[in-house]
């Protein structure tokens, strides 16, 4: 009796000290827009620390637009005749949080009971609960969005557009020193030249004029340099706002050059959020990245690999589903760009090497990276690449770029390399 009375006081101590982490919470808040109504926002909490955002996705019973087949499959064996298809979610490691029209944005920590680098099969009505953490969210901002991805490829992403929650804004206290004792000041008194009772005017005290803020200008800036030489290189910097409470993600885009002497750019930002960067250059590969702008410059160096025999380099923007190899289409721009590469350099032959992390059999690996790149070769094909110009190979886990342990780590691992061998 004595042992169970100490274990229901260190039950009780324990989540009293776990509510008190807990600063602020928003039960069911108010949301302006949702991207997919088949996931909802269930609760807030602030801590010291983190954002905890508790979400619910429930499928329905009829496919929701973009999560699969856009028509119903006659099945004999399935109730009513018709196949009950099912959804695949996720949550993206790149998600953000964002406030007063992107002028902050937090990034995201971890996901409960939802995968962050795959996919989750949930059948039609089954639903799940899941929890995603982001960086705190600053004392005084009550409303953020939620941008987890921009919808592609079939998939369509958990945003949220004016979420309110309560986060008060910091008590501030300062030592108050005792005012001196004057007298109050008493109005002017003017005597009046004409006939009746004199009264006192008061003059107004002058006032200085209001001076208006100047607004901050904030920009991307960098250097574009030949990543073997380090030597500058001028080149053509393409960008577009892709998303933001200040965009729907269709902005037009834009571009800029980098100065001949200097390689330095600089592209002016209007609008606060995320922005895709391509730049290329002549006799260079393109790359690629984004770039999240608040009320601070950013500042971005860009070194570009020259396109000569021996060169390998990692095509950062090719995905496939876990343990499968049929490409996705958001690989397509930039197996695009790599088939428009080859088209513009007749005589270039590549090498595409497949790797994959160490979870799993080896052998079983090694099919997987082979299958991969065949993939990709099949793609280039079709795009008008003779196929003699592509060889492939897969190295399953043999040759990792780090230790492989972590979960950060393995990502890395998980690659397709292009070797250049002729030009």
């Amino acid at each position: 009796m004595k042992r169970q009375l100490l274990l229901f006081l260190f039950l009780l101590l324990t989540a009293s000290g776990l509510r008190a982490q807990v600063q602020y919470t928003t039960e069911s808040p108010r949301v302006d827009d949702i991207n997919d109504t088949d996931v909802s926002i269930q609760r807030v909490e602030l801590t010291a620390q983190y954002t905890i955002i508790y979400m619910k996705f429930e499928s329905n019973l009829r496919r929701s637009p973009n999560r699969g087949w856009p028509f119903s499959i006659p099945m004999p064996n399935a109730p009513g005749g018709q196949l009950e298809s099912v959804s695949n979610i996720g949550f993206q490691p790149t998600s953000r949080l964002y406030v007063n029209q992107g002028e902050r944005s937090y990034k995201f920590i971890r996901a409960e009971n939802i995968p962050a680098e795959t996919r989750r099969r949930v059948q039609p009505g089954e639903r799940v609960d899941f929890v995603a953490y982001f960086e705190r969210i600053d004392p005084g901002y009550t409303v953020f969005d939620l941008y987890e991805c921009k919808d592609g490829g079939g998939y369509v992403c958990f945003n949220f557009w004016g979420v309110h929650i309560i986060n008060p804004a910091k008590k501030t206290y300062s030592q108050r020193t005792p005012k001196p004792q004057t007298r109050p000041q008493q109005p002017r008194y003017q005597p009046r030249t004409s006939p009746g009772v004199g009264k006192p005017e008061v003059t107004p005290p002058a006032t200085a004029p209001k001076v208006e803020p100047v607004p901050v200008a904030v920009a991307i800036n960098g250097v574009t340099r030949n990543a073997k030489t380090k030597e500058t290189v001028s080149a053509t910097i393409s960008y577009q706002l892709i998303s933001g409470a200040e965009s729907a993600g269709d902005a037009p885009a834009d571009s800029v050059r980098s100065d001949k002497p200097s390689g330095n750019y600089s592209i002016p930002v209007s609008k606060r959020g995320v922005y895709a960067i391509t730049v290329s250059a002549k006799g260079y590969f393109s790359q690629s990245d984004t770039l999240a702008t608040n009320r601070v410059s950013v500042n971005r160096d860009f070194d570009l690999i020259p396109i000569e025999a021996g060169a390998t380099v990692t095509l950062k923007n090719i995905y496939f589903n876990a343990s499968e190899y049929d490409l996705k289409p958001e690989s397509y721009p930039e197996l695009d760009r790599l088939a428009g590469l080859m088209l513009e350099n007749p005589t270039m032959t590549i090498r595409l090497e497949g790797h994959t992390d160490t979870v799993g059999e080896f052998d079983a690996n090694v099919e997987l990276s082979r299958n991969r790149v065949n993939e990709v070769k099949r793609y280039l094909v079709a795009k008008g690449i003779d196929s003699d110009r592509i060889d492939t190979v897969g190295y399953g886990p043999s040759r990792p770029i780090n230790k492989n342990k972590s979960l950060k780590e393995r990502p890395e691992n998980r690659r397709v390399e292009m070797v250049i061998v002729n030009v």
